[in-house]
């Protein structure tokens, strides 16, 4: 099967496919028939297509993740974690985890797309309203002026006030299109891993959005950490399983400086406080995690923590960023025909 023309299912989809496949499992119905069932119900689409896959993979006795892996339809994470489940024989509880985490994921991704869609929209209507006025408007300033400046003896201070006006309004068209210009070469740029990569280190170099990038981090890592481990495995081997199946880079790094801390003799959580990821009182709350034994209940609690503030901190950041722009907005216009009115209103008070 050729799996470069296939797409990978979303975290919606995966989520919706996590929730079923657990329900099957508890009930104690076959996988194959629950996913034949599942397959019947849904409609045409990519978890449609998917499920054909799997279906026939199983009817040839294959394992679920091996017959995932095949499909080409799912990341490598679900795919490792299936596997964990199938030979743990906990595979219905880490369909169950995986579900929450899906829908965090989803929740999280979906959280970032509407914070940059406002903003956008005012910079769109913006640029709208400026090609408008530029395009427009002028040119009929423009006539007006020409047809009533010959009657003025002071013609040519109206005229260079107005051609004032005329490059202000050219001056900020051609800036508003060289942003949107770089904004769409950077929306293809990003398309690629190193345009993604280039993307990241930019968010956690600036100023204002390193704090939420951060927040960012730290939820993924407890998150991922709480669901490896729960599945039964152990700190070490949950970190090793860790790097296998992230790919943001910034979180890929951080996973390699635990692991070569805890190759250097140092346990769990002595390699996570360098980090500089979680805060002393989380580290403490792990610390007690660990001697109870309940280490994974206390990241999937420091995770949800961390999602909660990425969540305000965004809330807080577009709070910030959309009285920014309508300001700049209302400046920007009004200085434009400003500019225009006052040679204007100057000529018609000169007639009058």
């Amino acid at each position: 099967m050729n799996n470069t023309s296939i797409k990978k299912l979303s975290s919606t989809e995966l989520s919706y496919f996590c929730t079923q496949i657990a329900m099957i499992l508890k009930s104690g119905m076959l996988i194959y028939d629950g996913i034949e069932w599942m397959y019947k119900d849904i409609e045409e689409g990519n978890v449609k297509n998917a499920l054909r896959i799997l279906k026939d993979e199983l009817s040839s006795k294959t394992p679920l993740y091996k017959a995932m892996e095949n499909s080409g339809y799912f990341p490598s994470y679900i795919i490792n974690m299936s596997e964990i489940g199938s030979v743990t024989g906990r595979l219905d509880d880490v369909m169950s985890s995986l579900s929450e985490y899906y829908d965090r994921e989803n929740h999280l991704k979906s959280k970032i797309r509407n914070s940059v869609f406002y903003p956008a929209m005012l910079f769109i209507m913006m640029s709208f309203i400026i090609l408008i006025l530029v395009t427009k408007i002028f040119p009929i300033f423009e006539e007006m002026i020409q047809e009533l400046g010959g009657q003025l003896s002071n013609e040519s201070s109206f005229i260079l006030s107005f051609s004032t006006g005329i490059m202000t309004g050219k001056f900020a068209l051609s800036f508003v299109l060289a942003i949107l210009f770089i904004v769409g070469a950077f929306y293809i740029l990003y398309k690629t891993d190193n345009g993604k990569n280039t993307f990241n280190k930019l968010l956690y170099s600036n100023l204002f959005t390193k704090s939420i990038m951060k927040k960012i981090t730290a939820y993924r890592f407890a998150s991922g950490m709480s669901l490896l481990l729960s599945s039964g495995l152990n700190a070490e081997s949950s970190i090793n399983m860790l790097l296998d199946i992230v790919e943001e880079p910034t979180l890929k790094n951080k996973i390699e400086e635990c692991m070569n801390s805890m190759s250097s003799g140092n346990d769990f959580l002595e390699s996570a406080s360098k980090l500089s990821l979680f805060s002393s009182m989380h580290l403490q709350m792990l610390t007690m995690g660990q001697r109870t034994g309940e280490m994974d209940v206390v990241m999937k609690k420091i995770a949800n923590i961390y999602e909660s503030d990425s969540n305000d901190s965004i809330n807080n950041a577009v709070s910030l960023i959309e009285p920014i722009l309508v300001g700049t907005l209302c400046v920007v216009i009004g200085f434009i025909l400003i500019s225009v009115m006052l040679p204007l209103m100057n000529i018609m008070s000169s007639i009058g």
